[in-house]
């Protein structure tokens, strides 16, 4: 006997359609800084707006819906609070490319793309949180994957931590460009510490979702 097929659902399928902007945003963003060049930083910071205006406009097309629905599957609060968290995830790494243009890197601070590897791995097992929403009412399908969300972000804290202790503890700064060096560093982990944090706040709201329908 076949298991029941579940039955599409505009919203659930929204969550993981709009949050693969975010896996877009950054695959482009680890691809720029793996092969870092400051000639580009204004191209790079156009695509990825790019993309995150196509995110904008895929969430406003679900607001829009969830104007002449009646009833909806979970409450309208939390499909909206839910999609205002996937954007925070995109605009978190759009942050990056707009900083890198703003700040003027002419080159990336120290273990940039690792810290960046650490973040991509958060934001795709938040792609499978998304994909898996469907499923938001069961704890054995929901529970490993949140968790492997969290675990990645605390990774992320240990690198940011790690990173920041390096700049004050092995870096002088008596030159003026020294210390623009260290501001640079600075801003780098705190994006991308940034954006495991913005993955890990969407998850835990998944969570949230499903323990109010259970």
């Amino acid at each position: 006997m076949f298991g029941k097929k579940k039955k599409s659902n505009y919203y659930f399928d929204s969550f993981g359609r709009i949050y693969k902007k975010a896996v877009e945003c950054m695959d482009q963003t680890l691809d720029f800084l793996e092969h870092f060049d400051h000639e580009k930083l204004e191209e790079n910071k156009e695509k990825i707006h790019k993309m995150e205006h196509e995110g904008d406009m895929l969430k406003h097309e679900v607001w829009e819906k969830l104007t002449t629905e009646f009833m909806t599957p979970i409450d309208r609060e939390d499909i909206m609070e839910l999609l205002v968290k996937i954007d925070d995830v995109i605009d978190a790494i759009e942050e990056v490319s707009l900083r890198l243009y703003i700040y003027d890197y002419k080159a990336l601070p120290t273990d940039t793309v690792p810290f960046a590897k650490l973040a991509k791995e958060c934001v795709d097992a938040t792609q499978i949180v998304m994909d898996n929403f469907p499923d938001f009412m069961d704890k054995n399908v929901m529970a490993p994957l949140i968790g492997k969300v969290r675990e990645l972000e605390e990774k992320g804290d240990e690198e940011f931590e790690k990173q920041m202790r390096r700049l004050y503890v092995e870096t002088d700064t008596p030159k003026p460009e020294d210390g623009f060096k260290r501001h640079r560093g600075e801003a780098m982990y705190d994006m991308l510490e940034e954006i495991t944090d913005r993955c890990k706040i969407a998850v835990s709201f998944v969570e949230t979702i499903m323990y109010k329908n259970l």
